[in-house]
């Protein structure tokens, strides 16, 4: 009975976290694909206080999901290591990749993302032209290390 527990518990943490990482990279692909392309076409005196409003939200809640994600991973990797006696390396790398997500988010998109917000400067767009780029790379990343965790609990 303890090792159908076990197994069960384990399984809803593989869903939780598949689940949780999946709706966080379709929310950051969507806002690459679809809310600041559309942002774009806007009049300026529209799209900055949207893009304004947007960066406030995103930088409320965003670095909890992040770490979200990574908490389970992790745990999923010390878990199934524990379990087998085997580093499960496709998750290991998932773990790393979404480390590396977190940090390149904190160095790269946020002090962008904190100018949009606060105080935005004349050349505004320049700034937000420069995140949507880093963006699309983060999402790269993103799909990568989702695509990791997926093989590695497969």
């Amino acid at each position: 009975m303890l090792l159908f527990m076990e197994e069960f518990m384990m399984e809803v943490l593989s869903v939780v976290a598949i689940i949780v990482a999946g709706l966080m990279v379709g929310s950051e692909l969507a806002i690459a694909t679809f809310v600041h392309p559309t942002l774009d076409k806007l009049p300026d005196d529209v799209h900055l206080p949207a893009a304004s409003a947007l960066a406030r939200v995103q930088g409320r809640f965003m670095p909890f999901w992040y770490i979200l994600v990574f908490l389970l991973t992790l745990a999923e990797v010390v878990i199934q290591w524990h379990q087998s006696g085997r580093l499960p390396i496709w998750i290991a790398t998932s773990a790393v990749l979404w480390m590396l997500a977190i940090l390149y988010s904190v160095t790269a998109l946020v002090p962008i993302n904190n100018r949009i917000k606060s105080n935005p400067p004349p050349d505004w767009k320049t700034y937000r032209r420069r995140w949507d780029l880093l963006h699309r790379w983060r999402v790269v990343l993103l799909t990568i290390a989702f695509a990791f965790l997926i093989v590695g609990i497969r």
